[in-house]
């Protein structure tokens, strides 16, 4: 790769924050007058070591999710450290009131909880859903307390996922759990079981997930995923930045 070129890897509009993502690199590729080169997971798997929904690679700087253009900059040009993330605080565990399966329909409340409440990208998102090549395929469901979505699951067969993780027909695939920012409690572990239920009734015999060691970026901390039947396989990745700081990324599985 050019030291004039950055790359941004985008697993289509899986991840609503995707367009967002794509504006802001864009921005910021024009301000270092840097030729940024766009690639679609969605229609070529690649082998290079690849994890999150969007990422952005420049010579040996790896940025991944959704950053502000000046964020981009301030990392390529040297301007910024970003410090290793800290543990993370763990919320309490709680059930919620009810849940819902994912659908077109219940897709708009899981993204208010991953866009923080702004449902920013969720036409892209239903949109994406209808027309991958997985959809009657996709999984996953959606916690709502007081009718309010607090979290939410997403699951697909781990052969349509395009990262750089094992693949086989009896394996499940975690592509995306979160629970709301301003929740005072954790949601995500009754969708984790709910899910394990659900692969077990699709005939999958284990089920895997990627996750920040230490951020909740994705899906994380991998501390989460242990308390819920989960073995760490290995550091898939190290050292990836991102806005909240930088991590590395396991990959984890539960037999089931």
């Amino acid at each position: 790769m050019s030291c004039k070129e950055i790359r941004a890897y985008y697993f289509g509009d899986q991840c609503p924050w995707n367009s967002l993502a794509l504006e802001q690199a864009r921005i910021a590729a024009d301000s270092l007058g840097l030729n940024l080169v766009e690639f679609d997971l969605s229609e070529t798997i690649h082998d290079l070591p690849l994890f999150f929904p969007f990422t952005l690679i420049y010579n040996d700087l790896k940025i991944a999710g959704p950053v502000p253009s000046d964020f981009i900059v301030d990392v390529l040009e040297g301007r910024k450290t970003v410090r290793p993330f800290g543990d993370a605080k763990r919320r309490p565990t709680k059930n919620c009131d009810r849940i819902e399966r994912l659908s077109k329909q219940s897709l708009r409340d899981a993204c208010l909880v991953c866009t923080n409440g702004t449902g920013n990208g969720a036409e892209e998102k239903i949109g994406w859903y209808e027309g991958f090549k997985g959809r009657d395929n996709l999984f996953g469901f959606v916690s709502y307390v007081e009718e309010i979505p607090v979290a939410f699951v997403e699951v697909m067969p781990s052969l349509l996922s395009p990262y750089s993780i094992p693949k086989s027909v009896s394996t499940a695939f975690i592509s995306c759990i979160y629970n709301s920012h301003d929740s005072t409690y954790d949601y995500r572990s009754e969708l984790i079981q709910l899910s394990v239920e659900e692969c077990r009734t699709r005939g999958f015999g284990s089920v895997e997930a990627l996750s920040g060691k230490k951020s909740p970026f994705p899906n994380g901390p991998a501390s989460f995923f242990l308390q819920n039947g989960f073995e760490d396989l290995e550091t898939v990745d190290s050292s990836v930045i991102m806005f909240s700081g930088r991590d590395d990324i396991d990959l984890l599985i539960r037999n089931l």
